[in-house]
């Protein structure tokens, strides 16, 4: 699972500043040095729709559990068979992060980039170096229960202004609700008298959602409510516009309430969906771990593979290629983070129509794109260069 609102912020914020600079059509150059004159920069056409209903992005895998984004966009997932915790890759392969891990199951990326996860099968959790790959203790928890152990872990709160700091962690299988500082070193309780809880989400507002295998997701606060009455939750995760999404193990469906506790939709048939997770624009993933994959459903927009083209002048031009869900239609931004050695020479908006156009001047072997539909979503794409 994943607190989206930290690094949606973030984004925006980047965004805005650029955009507000005059990042349109035209000659965009953040450095200093004198740059090639381009020649005129044409539109990339829009990619195909995106498919309606679900599509399958990695199949064949043993057992894939709990999800979660990394602060590059990418997809984590654990596999509690294999006992490892992979990223997929803009190419839709599996990547190894870690390995020798007994039951992985919830995961959280912290705003430092450390990766979390929650091993059950040791009722503890462990921290994962983005860099290295090393993982080591974070903080272990007892359990005299005889039952499973720790379940799911997360959201950080330290970034949303409306609650205090820390990670939070439902202890399954005691029944109680932690908040725990970034070290790991200090917990606070902060719920209790529920049946199994296994997953949590925080909105905007700072109200934290607590998914109970017992039957039921609880609001905290800070005062334990009961939001909503489901067979089995699993996990629940919280969209940009403040819709709750909870996957259901007692009658294999995804459920959407909007904030109020009012279901909005169900989506039936899925397997065992063990893991949920929402991207920066609010497209669905989930796991089917009997099947063994994870799968995704488009609610907005998503980006292909982009196109690189290597001009003669020594620039770049980066075709990105925007798919757009049915219906969709709203207007999208392009731009570049901000680099003090990459130089922005063109950039062309994306349409309805079209994926828009940039091209950079740039010593580095990547660039990271971010497309933006108003305040609220955002993907960001690391391009390779060749």
């Amino acid at each position: 699972m994943v607190d989206p609102h930290s690094i949606v912020v973030k984004r925006g914020l980047i965004l805005l500043t650029i955009v507000a600079a005059g990042c349109q059509q035209g000659l965009i150059s953040p450095s200093q040095r004198p740059s090639p004159t381009p020649s005129a920069l044409s539109r990339c056409p829009a990619g195909s729709p995106a498919p309606a209903g679900p599509q399958i992005l990695l199949s064949n895998l043993p057992a894939p559990d709990d999800l979660a984004f990394d602060r590059d966009g990418r997809l984590l997932f654990g596999d509690i068979n294999a006992g490892t915790v992979s990223a997929m890759g803009i190419d839709g392969s599996a990547q190894p992060i870690a390995g020798g891990l007994r039951v992985p199951e919830g995961i959280v990326v912290l705003g430092n980039g450390q990766i979390l996860v929650a091993e059950q099968g040791r009722n503890r959790i462990v921290a994962i170096d983005p860099a290295s790959h090393a993982a080591s203790q974070w903080r272990a928890f007892p359990n005299r229960t005889g039952q499973e152990g720790i379940d799911g872990i997360g959201p950080e709160l330290s970034s949303v202004a409306a609650a205090p700091g820390g990670v939070i962690v439902p202890d399954s299988p005691n029944g109680v609700v932690w908040r725990v500082s970034l070290d790991g070193k200090t917990a606070t309780q902060i719920g209790n008298g529920m049946t199994r809880p296994v997953g949590a989400a925080v909105d905007q507002h700072g109200r934290i959602f607590v998914a109970d295998e017992g039957g039921a997701v609880w609001t905290l606060d800070p005062v334990r409510r009961r939001f909503a009455t489901l067979p089995t939750p699993d996990d629940v995760v919280v969209g940009r516009a403040g819709h709750i999404f909870v996957n259901t193990l007692g009658d294999d469906a995804i459920h959407e309430f909007d904030a109020q506790g009012h279901q909005v939709s169900v989506m039936s048939g899925v397997n065992q969906p063990q893991g949920i997770a929402l991207d920066g624009a609010d497209n669905l993933y989930y796991t089917e771990t009997a099947r063994g994959r994870i799968a995704r459903v488009v609610r907005s927009f998503t980006l292909d593979p982009p196109k690189v083209t290597r001009t003669t002048r020594g620039t770049f031009i980066i075709c990105p290629v925007i798919r757009r869900a049915a219906g969709f239609q709203d207007a999208l931004s392009l731009v570049t983070g901000s680099s003090p050695t990459t130089a922005m020479l063109q950039l062309l908006q994306p349409g309805t129509d079209s994926s828009g156009a940039l091209e950079v001047q740039t010593p580095e072997h990547s660039v990271t794109i971010f497309v933006a539909g108003g305040s609220l979503l955002n993907l960001s794409q690391v391009v390779s260069l060749p």
